[in-house]
């Protein structure tokens, strides 16, 4: 599968044929700033044969118990995803939000995700 290099790649696009594994714990990766440059270095992370289940998101603090805006369903990634599709895609679902943010609210962007495996069933 090409994940999220044309398109972003949601779980209901994996055809039906496979199997996917979310077993894995949730972990968090916070950004600098959201920039096409962040989130490339984020991918290039990411090994050969390894898929990534994210969900961009923002909040008020780097802590877990400030407000957060989950700004997408998950969608997977892998170190040939497209940082400037995913990019776009995340202020896309920004501007759309209709959050609205006090000029002098600090907030934090990161990818909450988690590993998951792809099987043929």
């Amino acid at each position: 599968m090409n994940l999220s290099t044309t398109n972003i790649s949601f779980l209901n696009d994996v055809p039906s044929s496979l199997k996917v594994d979310t077993a894995s714990g949730w972990r968090h990766h916070y950004f600098d700033d959201l920039s096409i440059h962040e989130i490339s270095s984020f991918i290039k992370l990411i090994k050969d044969d390894k898929i990534y289940l994210i969900i961009p998101m923002f909040r008020t603090s780097k802590s877990l118990s400030k407000a957060t805006l989950n700004l997408s369903e998950p969608f997977l990634i892998n170190n040939k995803s497209n940082p400037m599709l995913i990019t776009k895609f995340v202020v896309d679902q920004w501007n759309t939000s209709g959050f609205d943010l006090k000029l002098d609210t600090l907030i934090s962007f990161s990818f909450k995700f988690k590993r998951v495996w792809l099987t043929y069933k």
